[in-house]
């Protein structure tokens, strides 16, 4: 049994954007997921062009980025043109907020066709808000709806929500897009674990978790700590996003030993939603954002454009092609990412992607690039007397030619008599896996992993750190 097509946004001659039949099978929108290589460059120029015009007539702000590059609008005709256009930052969105301006440099909708305003999850700064017009939150959905396809969400599913429904687009924008797919939604949030735990293990039917991947080895502790054995909670699938665990080796067995779960993993952005997803090939997360936006490899020094080819590694910057009120116009996301081109053996056509790290996150010891998931890998090699949970706290600024202070979890059944010669050991493991010297301390389960986003660096010698 199918159900009408219905056209996401203002028709077009081929709307790509439309939802298709979601009966049970491979894709949620094949139209879109299957396209050729050339269909979809196709369908990016067309876009693209539209956007850039609609940006211009509608925003000083983007007026005058584009004057002052000397480039037209209707010069933009092709994705390989975005390169004449200077980069937006984050950081020109939040200064023009912070001066009162509800959304600042980048809104393009008049006020009366915002139907929402949600906000960025504010990990490394300012939260931003971000604005959505009815057109904008469909397509949100559809974003998502293909993404949690792609993970094995289905119609049927009931999934826990527990991301932060305050403000922050990961609570209800993305608890939506559970909804567009035709899952059914509990709209938990953050906090009350215990009430958490409760409720699920009372349940007969197994159910999922929309998390991020810390929280589903602090919720382990916590159902533990009231008597009852993961395994036997009866959750069953995890949708995880908001942090890279899952990219790092042996987080993912971690979890799915823990709980007896399918756990696969999601990526997207405050600014522009949740579009990506991995399949059960697990050879990478499927691109999400065709038809919606573009996404380009940039050297994150130089800034200079890097070739779309399998295995590049690079900064990603996003330009929306279908965006109404808050569009991005080439917005650094400091993600850094490896991409992979050849064909995947589930059928879709979109690009994959890992994500390396942020280059806001990376730190420099001695000439040595050190990335948060380096770390981590590094410290699960050490499981199970350590969680896999570490926070770094930079209390003075570089160079850094010092012992690296770092909080390290370790296990609850591991005495305080063995603390002492465990903080030596994992100090030598990230010498040789990492290739820096530590400061460790380690700390109970529970103080570092949590329910929201888990900030693995911390700048204390900066102004207003935290």
């Amino acid at each position: 049994m199918t159900r009408p097509t219905r056209v996401v946004g203002e028709p077009r001659t081929a709307d790509l954007g439309a939802t298709v039949a979601t009966v049970p099978g491979a894709y949620w929108n094949e139209a879109i997921e299957t396209l050729s290589r050339a269909e979809t460059r196709r369908l990016e120029d067309e876009r693209l062009a539209e956007q850039i015009a609609y940006d211009y007539a509608t925003s000083d702000f983007f007026r005058t980025t584009l004057d002052s590059a000397r480039v037209r609008p209707d010069e933009i005709r092709r994705v390989e043109d975005l390169a004449r256009i200077p980069f937006m930052e984050k950081r020109d969105i939040a200064e023009s907020q912070a001066s009162g301006d509800l959304l600042g440099v980048s809104q393009c909708a008049r006020l009366e066709r915002l139907v929402r305003i949600q906000a960025t999850g504010g990990t490394t700064g300012q939260p931003m808000r971000i604005g959505l017009t009815r057109r904008d939150i469909a397509d949100y959905g559809e974003m998502g709806a293909a993404a949690l396809w792609a993970m094995g969400c289905r119609p049927g599913d009931v999934v826990f929500e527990c991301m932060n429904y305050n403000l922050y687009s990961g609570g209800l924008s993305d608890h939506l897009t559970f909804e567009t797919l035709g899952a059914a939604t509990v709209p938990f949030g953050v906090g009350q674990s215990e009430r958490l735990m409760s409720m699920m293990a009372g349940l007969r039917d197994p159910v999922g978790i929309w998390a991020t991947p810390s929280y589903a080895m602090r919720l382990a502790e916590v159902a533990r700590g009231m008597g009852l054995e993961p395994s036997s909670v009866g959750l069953r699938r995890g949708y995880f996003s908001g942090e890279a665990g899952l990219q790092v080796p042996g987080y993912r067995d971690r979890i799915e030993e823990t709980w007896g779960m399918v756990a696969r993993d999601q990526y997207g952005t405050g600014e522009l939603g949740l579009h990506s997803g991995e399949c059960d090939e697990l050879a990478g997360v499927h691109w999400g954002g065709r038809g919606f936006a573009v996404a380009e490899l940039i050297d994150p020094d130089t800034g200079d454009v890097l070739p779309f080819e399998d295995g590049q590694q690079g900064e990603v910057v996003y330009t929306s092609i279908r965006r109404e009120a808050s569009p991005l116009l080439r917005m650094r996301s400091h993600d850094l990412m490896q991409v992979f081109t050849d064909p995947c053996r589930c059928g879709r056509t979109t690009f994959r992607f890992r994500i390396l790290g942020r280059s806001d996150e990376m730190f420099i010891v001695k000439g040595v690039n050190v990335f948060p998931l380096a770390i981590q890998a590094s410290l699960l090699g050490l499981a199970p007397r350590l969680t896999g949970e570490f926070q770094v706290v930079l209390d003075r600024p570089p160079p850094i030619d010092f012992a690296v202070p770092i909080s390290v979890e370790v296990a609850s059944d591991v005495p305080a008599s063995a603390h002492e010669p465990l903080a030596r050991e994992v100090v030598g493991r990230l010498r040789v896996d990492v290739n820096f010297t530590a400061a460790v301390t380690l700390v109970r389960p529970g103080t570092i992993g949590g329910e929201g986003k888990t900030r693995r660096v911390i700048r204390a010698y900066r102004e207003g750190a935290n």
